[in-house]
């Protein structure tokens, strides 16, 4: 009889975690902002581009809803995972993407299910290392959330991904 109180209970626990876990929509593009161009295959813009290090800072625009049905809490970026990538930032403004240029933008935001958010992205390059010519892409963002007093991490795909292409002639930068 306890055998099978435990394993009712450990199905409905497993349940709810299932049901309830987090899910964040894919983050729709606003806009590339100030260093970043678009790439375009002829027909349509495929993806945000970067090349060398003119700009000091580079900024994008893009939106996350929550998908789920439990509400979570966005506490930024964990930049953890990649090195070159630990001076990107991110504030939030809570509402339609875009359109509610009047809010203040917060360090955080709450999502209630299927509501959205605008992120506001930026990344230093001034403090960043040569690229030499080289190229990566960024696909996903990863934010820090938390869900039900639970600290974790879950990615953002990108409609359409950030390309850094390196550039040979850009000036050595002082380690920051």
């Amino acid at each position: 009889m306890i055998a099978a109180v435990v394993l009712v209970v450990a199905a409905a626990a497993t349940s709810f975690v299932w049901w309830g876990n987090p899910r964040m929509g894919e983050g729709g593009l606003i806009g590339p902002g100030e260093g970043m161009s678009w790439a375009n295959d002829g027909v349509t813009n495929t993806r945000m581009v970067v090349r060398g290090r003119h700009a000091a800072t580079v900024t994008a625009t893009f939106s996350v809803r929550n998908d789920g049905h439990l509400p979570f809490t966005l506490h930024g970026l964990d930049v953890d995972t990649f090195e070159w990538l630990s001076h990107q930032q991110v504030t939030f403004e809570p509402g339609i993407p875009g359109f509610n240029g009047s809010a203040t933008a917060q360090k955080q935001v709450t999502l209630a299910p299927e509501e959205e958010a605008t992120v506001h992205w930026s990344l230093t390059m001034t403090c960043q290392p040569p690229m030499d010519g080289n190229s990566f892409t960024i696909e996903f963002l990863r934010f820090r959330i938390s869900w039900l007093g639970i600290a974790t991490t879950r990615d953002l795909p990108l409609e359409q991904p950030i390309t850094f292409i390196g550039d040979n002639e850009a000036p050595s930068v002082p380690a920051c």
